[in-house]
């Protein structure tokens, strides 16, 4: 059965019988992943990173950069990773168990809702075994009524008298009477933890039924008086570590050595584990060891009682370790409890550019959450990291708000360098908030802000610049510009840290390549786009799913549609609010059209209202005027709740030069002029050929030769409508050989039924040798492919 739920109170062998459970899976050949839930786990993103890291641990090659897309999107990737989760253990064939420990510890609805997508969608290839101390959270319901449930209580996990007397007696080795067991038994309840507490107690006692005489009353009452009676047995060295190592989730020899003022603190771990002094190993290299939780709250309340004044330095040295290696989430957590509060603003805004820079930004954000305001809002350096991370989350008001608090923090101060440097940083970053918006304006001003400040602006910041106005150069069909300016931001790419500015370096400077129709740069382009984004960030991260897209995009237009398909369906399944329109369009517009070609028009129906829902809510209109020109050349319907731009028409129509606007109004036009052929007038059919030649004109020349390519094979439709046959002909052979060159395949195919039925026509021209000489020369084989291609769109 699929879920297996070991619940009880406290110490009933409930973490003990789940290893067991787990050492048999693993005799069996199964693939066994441990995850022990914390504090931070109450968290949906935390718990799914650890569970993935979980599972990593014993299949390195399973979920691999999953946790990277989780620390990216957040909660927008719960889906996404549990999907990609469970695919990927099904194909493989193999079974794997998931055994979570203290599930009881999870009361987030986020989580809780996590667990029942993995429970209710996964497959039978995944076995999960909780342990809790409550039941709480879990569809046992739905699991008991599909047969799929396996139920252990405490009242089979208690032990009787033969299991307390195999206990104590046979394996422990004490000298009881069977009297002397039933009582233990009784006054305990077979409850483990304290038997086993008894047994620490009683070994080597010459007269046990003293001791055992007075033991009475609740759980809690006899463990803690048992716990007592161990403590007080043990050598003051063996007690004051135990004290001083119980502060922390986890304890490693170094740590325990800087908590406790010893230097074998490794040895002495050991030691506690050999005695049975709940100390377990939890990793396969014995590097990090874990108390049983309810001894270690019974330690760290005798520390309270005894050594009261010890506490608060023992967090800061905890805090210092844990900041010293690299832990920072465990270095703020001690140094809250330390109650050096701004201890923990100083770690967090000491290290929060580096989290970005490797797309943390959930981690980050979480740690801000735990700092007291009244701190953290007047560290500009920390709330610019927070900026940061809400930009990469595509979150523009928190965003702002965080600048804003920066700049009011910067108008109270005097001017310095340092205050300098803050002011370019925030004015950049404004500048990225507007680019996401696909606003362009303002790029260039950016780059010349950072001009004089280079030596001591951070390289993110530059490189933001640069790649902004990279960019706009490209749209502004200025690609010598576009260029310059991604060699001169080079050096400064080179010096982040993390994959993002790195791989949209690479990814515009294919775009301006792709604008010119240079097809084999832009190609290479993305790719060292998407190899250094895996590289760095891994396969899942938002690097990669931004880079893919834009490959993908690219090897559809080249054929390879089932490669095109899976980067484009991995993209989309990350969300809708990655990334420029640039790489939005291709996953939903593109990604539609192959959904339409493949014969799921309900799919690709579904992938055009996502996208026009995020054009709409993000106010995006070029995204928009993308996917209302996919849905009315595929003919699907728009979903009601969406609302429909009007048409643009021709004597209202605008004349931008360049820029994002002249993008836009070219694909809104471009759906006018087809709704006009598609009424099928002789009048409406030579209108459209005159906006048509009007676009084409006006592209003449500026070097978008792509951009030029799409006008011109619209303008072929439209002669083509309007019975220019010959004229058609003419044009549309030197699209065919220019595609034929560029190895193109689907541009023509996509150009709609005119453009069909006039390839078909050119081929037969061509078998039968009735090829014209003032017509460009077009390769038969290419010819003949396009002839039999798939082509999905009806207008």
């Amino acid at each position: 059965r699929r879920l297996t739920v070991i619940h009880a109170p406290a110490g009933f062998g409930k973490s003990t019988l789940a290893a067991q459970w787990g050492e048999v899976l693993t005799e069996e050949g199964v693939a066994v992943a441990w995850l022990t839930v914390d504090h931070d786990d109450n968290n949906m993103v935390w718990f799914l990173s650890h569970l993935v890291e979980a599972i990593r641990r014993v299949r390195p090659t399973l979920a691999r950069d999953l946790g990277q897309a989780l620390d990216e999107h957040g909660d927008e990737a719960e889906q996404y990773v549990l999907s990609s989760l469970i695919n990927e253990i099904h194909a493989r064939g193999e079974r794997v168990a998931i055994v979570i420990d203290d599930w009881h510890r999870v009361t987030d609805a986020g989580t809780r809702g996590a667990m029942g997508f993995l429970l209710d969608n996964g497959c039978h290839h995944i076995q999960v075994v909780v342990a809790s101390r409550t039941r709480a959270g879990l569809p046992m319901s739905r699991m008991r009524v599909r047969d799929e449930l396996v139920e252990i209580d405490y009242t089979a996990l208690r032990f009787d008298e033969y299991e307390a007397r195999s206990f104590l007696v046979d394996l422990g080795g004490l000298e009881l009477e069977q009297e002397d067991v039933a009582d233990l038994r009784d006054s305990t309840d077979g409850w483990v933890a304290a038997l086993q507490l008894a047994y620490l107690s009683l070994r080597g006692r010459d007269d046990p039924t003293e001791l055992i005489g007075h033991m009475s009353g609740r759980h809690h009452a006899i463990g803690e008086f048992l716990a007592e009676n161990v403590l007080d047995t043990l050598e003051p060295e063996i007690l004051d570590f135990l004290l001083a190592t119980s502060v922390t989730e986890r304890i490693s020899g170094s740590l325990a050595g800087a908590l406790a003022h010893v230097s074998r603190g490794q040895a002495l771990l050991e030691v506690v584990e050999e005695r049975d002094l709940f100390l377990r190993r939890v990793d396969e290299d014995g590097v990090w060891f874990r108390y049983n939780h309810v001894f270690a709250e019974f330690l760290q309340r005798r520390l309270e009682r005894d050594q009261p004044e010890r506490i608060d330095e023992l967090h800061r040295t905890a805090s210092t370790w844990f900041a010293d290696h690299e832990l920072l989430g465990e270095a703020v957590d001690h140094a809250l409890m330390a109650g050096d509060q701004v201890r923990a603003v100083e770690l967090v805004e000491r290290d929060g550019m580096h989290l970005i820079e490797y797309s943390h930004m959930t981690t980050l954000l979480g740690m801000v959450a735990k700092l007291p305001p009244t701190l953290t809002e007047s560290r500009p350096w920390l709330q610019l990291a927070v900026a940061w991370a809400n930009i990469m989350l595509h979150r523009a008001e928190p965003a702002q708000r965080a600048l804003g608090l920066v700049e009011s923090t910067l108008d109270r101060v005097p001017s310095t360098d340092e205050v300098a440097d803050l002011r370019v940083e925030t004015a950049v970053m404004r500048g990225v908030i507007r680019f996401r918006a696909d606003r362009i304006d303002g790029a260039d001003e950016l780059v010349q802000a950072c001009l004089p400040r280079l030596d001591t602006l951070r390289p993110w910041v530059v490189s933001s610049a640069a790649n902004m106005a990279t960019y706009r150069a490209t749209y502004q069909f200025d690609f010598d510009e576009a260029r310059r300016l991604q060699e001169w931001a080079s050096a400064f790419h080179a010096r982040t840290n993390g994959p993002y500015l790195v791989m949209h370096g690479h990814c515009f400077a294919g775009l301006a390549a792709y604008e010119q129709l240079d097809v084999a740069t832009a190609e290479s382009s993305f790719q060292a786009g998407v190899r250094v984004a895996r590289k760095m960030g891994g396969k899942h991260s938002e690097a990669a799913r931004l880079a893919d897209s834009l490959l993908g995009a690219l090897l559809y237009e080249q054929g390879e549609i089932d490669q095109a398909e899976q980067l484009l369906d991995e993209g989309y399944e990350l969300g809708g609010e990655g990334g420029l329109v640039e790489f939005k369009i291709p996953r939903y517009v593109l990604g539609a059209r192959i959904k339409a070609l493949r014969g799921d028009r309900t799919a690709a129906a579904q992938r055009l209202d996502e996208g026009a829902r995020i054009a709409v809510t993000l106010s995006l209109p070029r995204l928009r005027a993308n996917v209302e020109n996919e849905r009315i050349r595929l003919r699907l319907p728009l979903d009601s709740d969406i609302p429909v731009s009007p048409p643009a028409e021709y004597s209202s129509r605008r004349r931008p030069v360049d820029g994002i606007e002249a993008l836009t109004a070219q694909i809104e036009e471009a759906t006018a002029i087809r709704l006009l052929l598609d009424e099928h007038s002789p009048d409406q059919a030579e209108l459209a050929c005159t906006w048509a030649q009007e676009w084409a004109n006006r592209l003449e020349g500026r070097g978008a030769h792509r951009l030029l390519m799409q006008a011109r094979r619209l303008l072929v439709a439209c002669l083509s409508a309007s019975g220019r046959i010959d004229e058609a002909k003419e044009l549309l052979t030197s699209i065919a050989a220019q595609c034929a060159e560029l190895g193109l395949v689907r541009n023509l195919p996509d150009g709609g039924p005119h453009i069909v039925s006039l390839i078909a026509a050119l081929r037969e021209d061509q078998v039968a040798e009735r090829w014209r000489s003032d017509w460009a020369p077009v390769p038969a084989a290419f010819l003949a492919d396009l002839v039999t291609a798939e082509a999905p769109q009806r207008i």
